[in-house]
């Protein structure tokens, strides 16, 4: 990472920006076929096939390898606005004098064209040499801050890769990597039995998948086997549109989430998956990108209709979120994570016009009575007929898990290293104006400990999540008042930042029209298309 703002300019095709979305890792061989005419490219961009047409599978193997080494740091804070970060800077020292302030995204430009500026200042403390050591030391900076943790790759990984198709008419060896190139955008490639592991069935699974674009097979820092696809961006979107929400949902509703995606993907240039050669990943911590085939008009249309178009804050283009469903309310960004806040992104009633009874959920009286009624919000299904797909979010407006108190205990000694003994009480601390609890307090025999952000808390009081921190807590007490159990009800899955994805399709089946959704959302919403006419 470099200290000062930089140059970026995007790789296009055709004035349109490629992105590189890491899908597959820890591989030692894959199965593809591609269904049109491709051509071969070794890692340095030399053509090794033209034009190839073969309906036959091949394989990658890796026929010798040498992984790579990676460091770890910790993220303590993040702003746009150095000075703010400068005071933080402050602060942090005190913990460690080595903590700098680092510098990411900067001007982008497309066709040389300017079309952003992302740049964003963070501050990065320490060096360790494996993921556990890092969170291990997220306590010395809590409660100031709440750390996350950094990869940075500084040995690169090296190897050859071995490919051939099945009768081994064409065949090949490369260093590090190659990528296959079809002539077509919308050409399929197929990739067969991948590998994964099944966390909750303890056990390996395989899959096949389809992608389009161009994909790329090189080392990973173990020495195994990777994937990237390399794509465009309006082809990626309506990947990745299938992949949050399936098929069935109207177009003006797919309108405003391929909007919200574009922005969202443009915004954040070289944030992420720093020292990695893509630049998204394939799940929730960038965008869901599933390598599933599909077929649908309106989604087909939604990204073609809106091309190009972002939603921007001044002159720059939003920072924007959605969420899977709000409960009624979404949030503020900085009411979620340690970020500027901004116009688009400020918390509000999910409905036409917000009950005064809920006006301030800060409150644990009035959040209370909230989690415990139905308000009519746009993402309440309950007498809803909604399509199939929307059908299965019903369970998340409201919901309820309990836990007795041992196996509470146990989580949160799992979760959190810290042994508070027995767990007498959960005491609220901060909400955001949501309702999600922003810091806890856990009372227990031994010690207190307090929680502070949102993922946390619902990391820490749960085997897996907690579907999202906006929850009261009921508790069944023995004869001299020690908690039996406690019951967790909530509103609300996710971080509820952004643009409600369940509120905004009701609002499309109700008629509302794109850019109606997008100014429900994003206060000051202003669209504008990346590319020339």
């Amino acid at each position: 990472m470099k200290n000062k703002i930089n140059d970026i300019h995007l790789q296009d095709r055709n004035g349109e920006p490629v992105f590189r979305i890491g899908i597959i890792e820890n591989q030692e061989y894959l199965d593809f076929r591609v269904d049109g005419t491709f051509s071969i490219y070794d890692g340095a961009g030399n053509l090794l096939n033209s034009k190839i047409k073969s309906n036959l599978k091949w394989r990658v193997k890796i026929s010798e390898s040498r992984p790579g080494s990676e460091v770890f740091h910790l993220i303590l804070f993040e702003s746009y606005n150095y000075e703010r970060a400068q005071k933080q800077l402050e602060i942090a020292r005190q913990v460690d004098p080595e903590t700098v302030i680092e510098v990411l995204g900067g001007d982008i430009y497309l066709a040389d064209r300017k079309i952003n500026n992302n740049t964003k200042y963070i501050l990065v403390s320490g060096t360790y040499q494996n993921k556990l050591a890092a969170k291990k030391e997220c306590k010395r900076f809590e409660p100031e801050f709440n750390p996350t943790v950094m990869k940075e790759t500084v040995k690169q990984p090296r190897g050859l890769l071995e490919f051939f198709d099945a009768e081994y008419d064409h065949s090949g060896e490369t260093k590090t990597s190659f990528k296959i190139v079809p002539q077509k955008v919308e050409t399929k490639t197929h990739l067969y039995n991948i590998k994964s592991y099944d966390e909750i069935l303890q056990k390996e699974r395989y899959e096949d998948r389809v992608y389009n674009g161009s994909i790329e097979f090189r080392m990973d820092n173990r020495g195994k086997l990777m994937v990237i696809s390399e794509i465009p961006l309006e082809s990626y979107l309506k990947r990745v549109i299938y992949s949050e929400i399936g098929t069935d949902l109207p177009v003006e509703f797919i309108k405003s989430l391929a909007i919200v995606s574009r922005s969202e993907v443009l915004a954040r240039v070289n944030h992420k998956h720093l020292g990695d050669p893509f630049d998204m990943c394939d799940w929730g911590h960038c965008l869901r990108y599933y390598g599933q085939d599909f077929n649908d008009e309106n989604i087909e249309t939604a990204v073609e209709e809106t091309r190009g178009q972002v939603i921007y804050t001044d002159k720059n283009i939003c920072n924007a979120f959605f969420n899977l469903i709000c409960g009624g309310h979404t949030e503020d960004a900085s009411g979620v994570w340690e970020i500027d806040e901004t116009s688009q992104n400020h918390a509000k009633f999910d409905g036409k016009k917000q009950p005064k009874e809920f006006a301030h959920l800060e409150d644990e009286d009035t959040v209370r009575k909230w989690i415990l009624t139905r308000p009519d919000a746009y993402c309440n299904l309950f007498g809803r007929q909604v399509p199939k797909s929307l059908e299965q979010y019903k369970k998340y407006f409201r919901w309820e898990v309990d836990y007795t108190r041992k196996e509470l205990e146990d989580i949160i000694r799992k979760k959190t290293g810290e042994d508070i003994g027995v767990l007498f009480d959960i005491v609220p601390i901060q909400r955001g104006r949501s309702g999600r609890l922003k810091e806890i307090e856990l009372i227990g025999s031994l010690k207190n400990y307090r929680i502070r952000d949102e993922l946390k808390i619902r990391e820490s009081l749960s085997r897996d999540y907690l579907e999202s921190s906006c929850f009261i807590i009921e508790k069944e007490l023995d004869d001299v008042g020690t908690p039996i159990t406690f019951n967790f009800i909530g509103a609300g899955q996710g971080h509820g930042v952004g643009m409600c994805k369940t509120g905004a399709a009701v609002m499309a089946l109700e008629g509302y029209k794109w850019r109606d959704i997008l100014k429900h959302y994003f206060e000051s919403c202003h669209i504008e298309s990346i590319y020339q006419d």
